[in-house]
């Protein structure tokens, strides 16, 4: 019997994924295999962004140009990060420090693995547009801290984890891949590279 596992297994999750796909609507299915959050399979849904929330969004400005030049991402990837901060939030970022809504999420880095300067959010005050996204305690996660507010046009959706791997803080990994039928995006962190391992 315990030779069936795998396959109840994977009969358990294509059921689950085309549930999903039922209940959620413009849904996208993303694979995060990064150490900022856990990895694993999340299905992304519409619906209104809170604080908590684990976006998926389309890297602009700034931050799409320093991934294009650094190749952080392949070009079709994805970033996806934890909301921290929303307009009307107080938001202080100078020099090392970021505070969102009166919460330190750190410090930030001075340069990436290879040693390339990384440019840093400079902004204190109430925040007016746009979404602060961030990991508290992680200064390699390649977050708001460094390309600023993330505009809501760019957000895919909400991240739900559907199937989650391990705890994260493991794998050295970043880019697209497929899994099966389903189009699968990783997300990066600073010192993650497309084609080495750190």
């Amino acid at each position: 019997m315990k030779r069936f596992y795998p396959l109840f297994l994977g009969i358990g999750i294509l059921l689950a994924l085309l549930v999903s796909s039922v209940l959620c609507t413009g849904k996208l299915f993303v694979c995060n295999y990064t150490d900022s959050l856990p990895h694993g399979i999340y299905l992304i849904c519409r619906g209104t962004v809170k604080k908590g929330d684990i976006v998926v969004f389309r890297p602009t400005g700034i931050a799409a140009k320093l991934i294009g030049e650094r190749h952080y991402l392949r070009p079709d990837g994805f970033l996806m990060k934890h909301v921290a901060g929303l307009p009307g939030d107080s938001v202080c970022a100078d020099r090392r420090c970021f505070r969102v809504a009166g919460t330190d999420y750190g410090e930030r880095a001075d340069c990436d693995s290879k040693g390339r300067a990384l440019p840093a959010y400079r902004f204190c005050g109430r925040l007016k547009e746009g979404i602060i996204v961030a990991s508290r305690g992680l200064k390699q996660s390649f977050d708001s801290r460094y390309f600023g507010p993330v505009e809501r046009t760019s957000i895919v959706g909400i991240a739900k984890p559907l199937w989650i791997f391990e705890a994260g803080m493991q794998s050295l990994k970043s880019g697209p891949m497929s899994i099966g039928l389903f189009p699968v995006y990783g997300t990066t962190t600073l010192f993650h590279q497309k084609h080495s391992e750190t």
